[in-house]
């Protein structure tokens, strides 16, 4: 098993908890969101903290996803944002930006002898009337 980014203590301070709180529970909503990271990038680059304590903190604050509560004559409702246990769109994109895969480069995938044998007319030379090809 790969080594923890993040403690308790970090997760403790991040969602301002104070005093007791279920450990055991704690630590293994930490495992998992690192675990969903690393399935994104392995091994976590620097700075991938920040996006397993966000992954990790929906799943604590609502960790069975729920989009609306009500009691009585009071009601919440969350919106499109629910919590539970996954990864956004920016949580993979942060990661493989973290990682450098940001995009700022192309590969070329054409090998160097490609366009080599085209014919006249097909090829960047340019030519006057003095050099121009014969049929």
């Amino acid at each position: 098993m790969t080594q923890q980014v993040l403690t308790l203590d970090d997760f403790r301070t991040y969602l301002s908890l104070s005093g007791e709180i279920d450990e055991a529970r704690a630590q293994q909503i930490l495992s998992l969101a690192q675990s969903l990271c690393e399935s994104v990038v392995s091994p976590l680059p620097t700075g991938a903290a920040a996006v397993v304590l966000d992954v990790a903190a929906r799943a604590w604050t609502n960790p069975t996803n729920a989009q609306s509560m009500a009691t009585g004559p009071y009601s919440a409702s969350y919106g499109a944002v629910g919590g539970g246990l996954w990864l956004t769109r920016q949580n993979k994109s942060t990661l493989r930006r973290l990682a450098g895969g940001g995009g700022a480069f192309s590969i070329e995938t054409l090998p160097a002898s490609a366009g080599q044998s085209l014919p006249w007319w097909d090829t960047n030379a340019f030519y006057t009337a003095d050099d121009e090809p014969s049929f």
